[in-house]
């Protein structure tokens, strides 16, 4: 049976714009062991729809893959700020609108071997458009795609991004259910 790890010592060893690197020593069920931890604040990823059926997308160059990603819009939580108003505020940074309804359909874990990230998803609609707000230097194409275009999309491999994927399979099982 699988037991939790207890954590014995962390020590920062970089500390860095958007995340800190640890190590980290911890006492296992086979023994003592060292990790490489990143911690990051987490993120917000949102599926925004005015009818449920084109949601809105985004082409954006990411640096870690060095080439453009097709996603929902997405970004991380700033400190000291909810997820939901990350939520809100990306929203309107990315593709210029606001949203009356936004519901939390869970999170998800990006990389849990070495990262402490929590990507929280949302489903968002009653949109009113009030101008984007891009942050410094980015750069996006927004579009929308229905969702049965992105899971086709996510099975030919041409989304490859995890919490676009992610949140698709939950935005498409919480249409079924309404």
């Amino acid at each position: 049976m699988v037991r939790d790890g207890l954590k014995l010592n962390e020590v920062l060893k970089y500390q860095g714009k958007i995340v800190d690197v640890y190590n980290v020593e911890f006492e296992t069920q086979t023994g003592m062991f060292e990790a490489e931890i990143l911690k990051h604040d987490g993120g917000v990823c949102i599926a925004a729809t005015h009818d449920d059926k084109a949601f809105y997308c985004v082409d954006q160059y990411r640096y870690g893959v060095e080439h453009i990603m097709r996603e929902f819009p997405a970004g991380k939580i700033d400190q000291e700020e909810l997820p939901i108003d990350a939520a809100l505020r990306e929203l309107r940074e990315e593709i210029g609108f606001i949203a009356k309804t936004l519901v939390p359909l869970g999170y998800i874990h990006p990389s849990p071997a070495y990262l402490d990230e929590v990507l929280y998803l949302y489903y968002a609609t009653d949109l009113d458009y009030v101008g984007q707000d891009l942050d410094e230097n980015e750069v996006l194409n927004v579009y929308t795609r229905d969702i049965k275009d992105i899971i086709d999309d996510i099975e030919a491999n041409q989304i490859t991004d995890a919490k676009t994927i992610s949140l698709a399979y939950k935005v498409n099982h919480y249409l079924s259910q309404k």
